[in-house]
């Protein structure tokens, strides 16, 4: 369990309006949305997230680990 005292930084992004919104409506059915961003960021460091290109790609971001 994380202490109060060992967050020692914040982590922003910004979304739209209505993903947010989403974001709160689902994130509330488990907890909160820190809560919920905070086990998003650490399974994604701890290689217990998976990131999967969509179909549409939006940013330059998705990269196929095959090319690497």
């Amino acid at each position: 369990m994380v202490t109060p005292t060992s967050k020692l930084a914040i982590l922003n992004v910004r979304v739209t309006h209505k993903l947010r919104t989403k974001f709160h409506a689902k994130a509330s059915k488990y907890s909160n949305a820190s809560d919920v961003l905070r086990e998003l960021v650490e399974a994604f460091v701890e290689d217990r997230l998976t990131i999967q290109a969509p179909v549409t790609r939006k940013e330059s971001m998705y990269v196929n680990r095959n090319a690497n």
